[in-house]
């Protein structure tokens, strides 16, 4: 008996180590990361706005990669637009995304989404954009939506429509087998632990949706989980 649970150890713990190692992307040398997304990712990209933030999300992850990975030069960039839902984002694909060379795509949108599209277009858009970037050989990481309000007990306006999104999301990370950042279930636990008076705003964010500093800090921190 003793042999056998001995040998079930042994094939269990490998097969559960390499599920979750597949969550990570090992960097190469000249690797170009590139997050792609909507307002969200454009203040992380320019350290806005000004006034608000002193240094976003995307530069925060180029100076800790500088450090912790010197020898490989990765680069990290982003393209991204206030408003902007999974179907223009295919739309800019070629013209504003191609050009740039990424070996490595970030999705990180969402809470448009939500709020504006029918949610079987939103799953079909976001298929459809996750195997056009594979089919240039790109490795994709997926990011779950964020927040429309801080409020940790699920009552937020939005938090239905997010929720049932952000379910979506999940759902085709685990069709496509794509490493993700789950960043919605980030927030929440993080509102939980730090967000005591159920505030809608100034946890993470600047007004419930936008990151202020100490979220540009979390959500670099919760990219940069996703690199080895």
């Amino acid at each position: 008996m003793k042999k056998c649970l001995g040998l079930l150890t042994i094939l269990v713990l490998p097969a559960f180590a390499f599920a979750q190692s597949e969550n990570r992307v090992t960097l190469k040398k000249g690797d170009r990361i590139l997050f792609f997304g909507d307002s969200l990712t454009y203040y992380g990209g320019i350290d806005g706005p000004k006034g608000k933030i002193t240094k976003g999300y995307v530069r925060i992850v180029q100076e800790t990669l500088n450090k912790t990975h010197p020898d490989l030069g990765v680069k990290v960039d982003w393209v991204a637009t206030g408003g902007h839902t999974v179907p223009q984002l295919i739309e800019r694909f070629d013209r504003d995304v191609l050009p740039k060379k990424p070996t490595i795509i970030v999705i990180q949108i969402g809470c448009n989404d939500a709020r504006r599209l029918d949610k079987k277009v939103f799953k079909k858009s976001l298929e459809d954009l996750i195997d056009r970037i594979q089919k240039e050989k790109i490795q994709v990481i997926q990011c779950t939506l964020t927040s429309v309000g801080e409020k940790h007990d699920g009552t937020n306006k939005d938090d239905p429509k997010l929720e049932e999104f952000a379910a979506i999301q999940r759902e085709i990370i685990k069709e496509k087998k794509v490493p993700h950042n789950d960043l919605r279930k980030a927030f929440v636990a993080y509102w939980k632990e730090n967000n005591p008076q159920n505030k809608y705003s100034g946890i993470l964010t600047y007004d419930g949706n936008h990151w202020n500093d100490t979220g540009m800090r979390f959500v670099a921190a919760q990219m940069l989980k996703r690199f080895k």
